[in-house]
């Protein structure tokens, strides 16, 4: 099928953050300083040629648009300044408003300020919540199952995992079939499984580039919250419906160290992007970031005021915690959590078509 050029498509990624989109005039500096472009000489110069041809359906079927780790090691070899890392992340976010059943996405990457009241609202929402359903107020000891019940943050909880976990398993099923659609592969769950932990829980194609403190920050946040997740579980496990101060001492400590492990990448993270190491940020990665902060600092707080004796503060801390954790849930189909799973997604597609037969693969080529 012949290609149709799209130039209104560049102004679609310009509103997602890529500025600088229009100044690349396909030179091929990105690919020759790609750290993460393995064996393939056309990456990520082919995906950017596709975005300022408005290939669109050649981009959704492209896995290479999730290889890139924004290791920021293209950016200055841009004779144009054109930020190609940037360029990817726009080209990600568009995907992801593709992916999406609702236009909800595409509302929370293009306007900064329906964002800001999106979460400003949702957190409104949590809070009153929690002031007009919280149980009796124990000023002498820290009881924190009795001022927020945990049945009832249970089922609070669970009924909005499952809508978020059911919302990114629809994307990622729309997302397979835009992946397979050029050239099909066959799906296992064992390959799948293996490629999620190589990518996601290690980030070990990560480590080919050269900062390697970005790596050990994503190592950090991902396994930080993947830790916390764990915690979460067994709690639930060993715990059914007792108070939080009541989980066992080895569960409390694994999530003790998962926060402290998320504390720090989100710390170090904030302070390059506020130094300008990371070059620019997108709003919802700031929003993303500064949740995963406080929900990391406020949790780290709620033990250390529980453990002092200090029942106003932790009830405080502990409603403003269960707020932010909210927040992050209801966020992840749309931020960096999601991208964590389409880039597991992505990469096992991408090494399966490398599999499949070189005459079959030459049809994606221009």
């Amino acid at each position: 099928m012949a290609l149709v050029p799209n130039p209104a498509f560049m102004e679609e990624l310009i509103r997602l953050g890529a500025a600088r989109a229009r100044a690349c005039f396909n030179c091929g500096n990105c690919s020759a300083s790609c750290p993460l472009a393995e064996s393939d000489p056309f990456y990520p110069r082919q995906i950017i040629r596709y975005a300022q041809l408005g290939a669109t359906e050649k981009i959704l079927q492209s896995p290479g648009l999730w290889l890139c780790y924004r290791c920021n090691e293209c950016t200055p070899m841009c004779l144009r300044e054109a930020d190609p890392g940037e360029l990817l992340m726009a080209l990600r976010r568009w995907a992801i408003t593709k992916y999406s059943w609702t236009k909800l996405t595409a509302k929370l990457y293009t306007s900064q300020a329906f964002a800001f009241f999106f979460y400003l609202a949702a957190a409104a929402f949590f809070t009153i919540g929690i002031l007009f359903f919280h149980g009796p107020v124990d000023r002498e000891a820290v009881r924190l199952s009795l001022f927020l019940p945990t049945p009832l943050i249970d089922v609070v909880g669970l009924s909005l995992g499952a809508f978020v976990l059911g919302t990114v398993a629809l994307n990622l099923w729309r997302m397979y079939r835009h992946l397979c659609g050029a050239t099909p592969v066959k799906f296992s769950w064992a390959g799948f499984f293996r490629t999620f932990i190589y990518e996601v829980v290690l980030q070990q194609r990560y480590q080919k580039c050269a900062d390697k403190k970005m790596w050990l920050m994503h190592t950090a946040m991902v396994n930080g919250f993947l830790l916390l997740a764990l915690t979460t579980a067994l709690a639930f496990v060993f715990n059914p419906g007792g108070a939080p101060e009541m989980v066992p001492l080895a569960v409390r400590a694994l999530g003790t160290v998962g926060g402290v492990a998320l504390v720090a990448g989100a710390s170090v993270a904030t302070w390059r992007r506020l130094t300008g190491k990371e070059g620019y940020s997108h709003h919802t990665d700031w929003i993303f970031l500064q949740l995963v902060l406080l929900a990391g600092l406020s949790g780290l707080v709620l033990e250390a005021t529980a453990y002092a004796g200090l029942p106003l503060a932790s009830y405080v801390l502990y409603g403003f915690h269960l707020v932010v954790v909210a927040l992050l849930i209801l966020a992840a189909p749309y931020s960096k959590f999601a991208h964590a799973v389409y880039r597991g997604l992505a990469v096992y597609v991408y090494r399966a078509r490398r599999e499949v037969p070189a005459e079959r693969v030459a049809a994606e080529r221009i």
